[in-house]
């Protein structure tokens, strides 16, 4: 009986219980599954890792910046230490998925707060409980959970909300005992330990306290929040940042140096504050900022709904009715996220989707304020106290309304939590295979001529099977400069540039022929890339020891010597042996494979091509394919010369191209018989020439 009885009494709790280990089991799959295809890389999970990481080992959130230099953190302009604490964590696990299981409790347990919360305002179960299933279904929580990787902003969910609540109880009982003002203080400290605009959000708080919540020990409390609230982020963006951006101007500096460009290109990088430049509509240093935002009215307000920023706004609000806007006593505390997301002038940066991460702190502000302005909305419908059970259904039904609103548009938006709810488990994690499909049939008949062209699967963009094995292949203690999508699995060293970064110093270099996000982000020549390899391919220092798919393994070996001739020569006159048309006049005219192969030692391959008439044959890469006739599984790899020195698009017609093709097979591969290809993609037309067979040991 005491048992029914108190499953009775607290069966609201256990259905928001219920639904949060749901939540809970659902991230948890949804994240493992990204970090297997390698959907977090380097940026932003890789460096929180590298953070963590090196913090353990003595050096305090230290990473890798874009340009290759180890910095402390504050110097790429971000002071997050809120990581500090979940360093003892990483210590007991260390993985990547260690912060992000940690974050994904934090933020998911916030409910509980929540429902506290609103039962605390509200005095009602019911209510409490459809306000704490919202947050759990409001879209833009989803796609933390499930999408971002870990940030320290959004770890602070949970701890705002908590200070939140102990101070409300405190006042509302007008019980300030020394343990729970403590606890209020420890609280504030690591929301604003979550990111350098923070303080912000606890000074607007502050005055919240000194104004509506005002009596002799609040006041006293709220004066000392705001001022070390002013101290903190005046202490970070005018002190911290601005004095360690030196470590990111040098390894600009060098970046730019070992590349050979112009460091005039990306003068924001050479910023006090690297992010400043989002806002040059108005100026280019903090004051110029703040005054051109406060001065040019016309233009904030343009710019803050410009774009599709009145879409993102009302992906935000919708949810939740608008209901925030009636208490804007609390919604105010949220203003500086919105100001900072949405009065953005730079092109394609979308800091103020519910998709980003930036949104983070907005979210408790706006679930809080939906809380007070129920209360609100209720009282002042019924403001008769004798008719308290007539507000108590407003209360329900409005809070209800919420959770559908909420659940309606998760799936309008598409949050991937409930999206996987809504697909069956088998359809939408299902491991998605190395290679794509195609025509086996042919491919695989007895007798295939030799010089007949095929459609066969795209040269691969994201081999898991290869990266698995490059992860597995390169030392813990080793430097690395590789693509983004390795820097989360690669995180746990200290030094993880991105790829051409440190291309020629780091131990290994792990090249990607699609990479271009570097070059992206300093709105840079994305052919400064093939130069790179094309520098790699000749350097005496690096040796290629592993070729698939996309991607490249150099070793830096000191010991070996290359031919001072590039592995692709051109030349007026060559004996034609075949006469086999790839594709659009792009003909082989001889070849030779070796007739065996061993797995893990390099070898040759040589194919010479002619253009013999002007066809377009522009943004096509040239790759191999090796086809295992007992398996039917293939193999790919691009072919390097023709990438980086000198693409087919800028081959003159009638002349002779001859590209020597370093062949590294990985151990992976099964032995047995393979048929070769030679192939050419744009990604979206592929054809294949046969060149005959090959045994693989």
């Amino acid at each position: 009986m005491k048992l029914f009885n108190l499953l009775k009494n607290n069966i609201t709790l256990i259905i928001l219980f219920v639904w949060f280990v749901l939540a809970l089991f659902i991230n948890i799959h949804i994240n493992i599954f990204k970090y297997k295809i390698y959907d977090f890389g380097k940026f932003d999970l890789g460096n929180m890792t590298q953070m963590v990481w090196n913090t353990l080992h003595g050096r305090i959130l230290y990473l890798t910046d874009y340009f290759g230099g180890n910095v402390p953190r504050w110097s790429m302009s971000h002071v997050d230490p809120i990581l500090l604490i979940f360093v003892p964590i990483f210590a007991v696990v260390q993985h990547p998925l260690t912060l992000v299981f940690s974050q994904i409790l934090l933020v998911l347990s916030s409910a509980f707060i929540i429902y506290a919360l609103a039962n605390l305002e509200l005095k009602s179960k019911v209510a409490s409980l459809f306000i704490s299933l919202a947050y759990l279904f409001y879209p833009a929580i989803g796609y933390l959970t499930a999408q971002t990787g870990f940030h320290g902003v959004t770890a602070v969910i949970f701890f705002f909300l908590a200070g939140f609540y102990v101070m409300e109880k405190m006042y509302k009982e007008n019980n300030y005992t020394k343990k729970r003002i403590i606890l209020f203080w420890i609280l504030m400290i690591l929301t604003m330990s979550g990111k350098e605009q923070i303080p912000l959000y606890t000074f607007v708080y502050s005055v919240f306290l000194f104004i509506l919540r005002s009596n002799k020990i609040t006041r006293k409390i709220s004066i000392w929040l705001g001022v070390l609230s002013i101290i903190w982020f005046i202490s970070a963006f005018f002190i911290i940042i601005p004095r360690n951006a030196h470590y990111r101007i040098e390894s600009y500096q060098n970046f730019a140096r070992n590349l050979g460009i112009d460091t005039q290109i990306a003068r924001d990088v050479e910023n006090d504050n690297y992010f400043l430049s989002r806002y040059e509509a108005f100026g280019d240093s903090y004051l110029d900022i703040a005054l051109g935002i406060f001065l040019d009215n016309e233009k904030a307000v343009r710019i803050f709904f410009g774009g599709d920023k009145i879409k993102n706004f009302n992906r935000t609000f919708e949810p939740l009715l608008y209901l925030p806007f009636f208490y804007p006593q609390i919604l105010i505390i949220s203003l500086p996220d919105f100001l900072i997301n949405y009065l953005t002038s730079a092109g394609g940066i979308g800091t103020a989707e519910i998709e980003n991460h930036r949104i983070s702190m907005i979210i408790p502000v706006l679930f809080i304020s939906i809380i007070y302005s129920i209360s609100f909305i209720s009282s002042l419908l019924i403001p008769d106290d004798s008719k308290k059970k007539i507000r108590l259904f407003i209360n329900i039904f409005i809070s209800i309304s919420i959770l559908g609103m909420c659940v309606r548009t998760t799936f309008i938006y598409n949050n991937p939590v409930y999206l996987w709810l809504n697909q069956s488990l088998h359809k939408r994690f299902e491991f998605i295979p190395i290679f794509a499909d195609f025509d086996r049939e042919t491919i695989k008949e007895d007798g295939l001529a030799i010089g007949t062209v095929h459609r066969i699967a795209n040269l691969d963009n994201k081999d898991i099977e290869c990266a698995n094995k490059v992860v597995n292949m390169i030392p813990k203690e080793a430097s690395v400069s590789g693509p983004d999508y390795l820097g989360a699995h690669l995180s746990m060293r200290e030094t993880y540039a991105i790829f051409p970064a440190l291309y020629n110093t780091a131990d290994y270099v792990v090249v990607d022929v699609f990479s271009r996000k570097i070059f992206t982000i300093l709105d840079m020549n994305t052919n400064a890339v093939k130069d790179v390899v094309g520098n790699l391919l000749k350097s005496d220092d690096y040796q290629l020891i592993l070729g698939c798919g996309n991607l490249f393994v150099f070793e830096k070996n000191k010991d070996i010597k290359k031919s001072d001739i590039l592995p692709l020569q051109e030349r007026s006159e060559y004996r034609e042996k075949v006469n086999y048309e790839i594709f659009n006049s792009l003909y082989v005219v001889d070849y030779s494979i070796p007739g065996e192969l061993t797995r893990g030692v390099k070898d040759k391959a040589k194919i010479a091509y002619i253009r013999r008439e002007n066809k377009d044959v522009a943004d096509y890469i040239l790759y191999m394919t090796y086809y295992n006739t007992k398996t039917e599984e293939i193999y790919q790899a691009a072919n390097l010369p023709s990438f980086s020195i000198m693409e087919p698009e800028d081959w003159n017609t009638g002349l002779y191209y001859i590209e020597d093709i370093d062949i590294a097979l990985p151990k992976y591969m099964d032995p047995g018989i393979y048929r070769v290809f030679v192939g050419m993609s744009n990604r979206i037309r592929t054809r294949n020439l046969y060149l005959g067979e090959v045994v693989v040991k």
